[in-house]
């Protein structure tokens, strides 16, 4: 029992080491995102779907669809502090906070979303 909790907390450990080690630094986000892009959110499992534009001159809107089926408009502004991307939302949740996300990647076109510790979800895009 001890050696499978230990396992456990192994790959635990090597699992946060290798989601460290895939953070896209500020210049890769800038060279993603200078020019707009929409992103897809979430997706199965996630709880939530929705599509953002990301505009070049700052800003970003779109929307989310709870699993619930309550949809949720996002509009606000967006940049880049370092190697993380912060947001600020006039709606949601997090109306009017300023929120920073490390954006880990998951794949040639989708990324995990971190703030701390904290999983923020899913984004994707073509």
């Amino acid at each position: 029992m001890h050696r499978t909790i230990l396992t456990g907390l192994s790959m635990m450990f090597l699992g946060t080491q290798a989601i460290a080690a895939t953070a896209m630094i500020g210049k890769e986000l800038q060279a993603l995102l200078s020019d707009g892009k929409v992103i897809a959110l979430g997706g199965p499992e996630e709880g939530y779907s929705g599509e953002l534009s990301v505009l070049k001159d700052g800003t970003a809107h779109g929307q989310v669809k709870l699993d619930s089926g309550e949809v949720i408009s996002i509009d606000g502004v967006w940049h880049i502090s370092g190697s993380t991307l912060c947001r600020t939302w006039k709606g949601g949740r997090d109306a009017g906070k300023a929120v920073c996300a490390t954006w880990n990647k998951t794949g040639p076109k989708s990324v995990s979303m971190l703030n701390g510790k904290e999983n923020f979800g899913r984004n994707s895009w073509k």
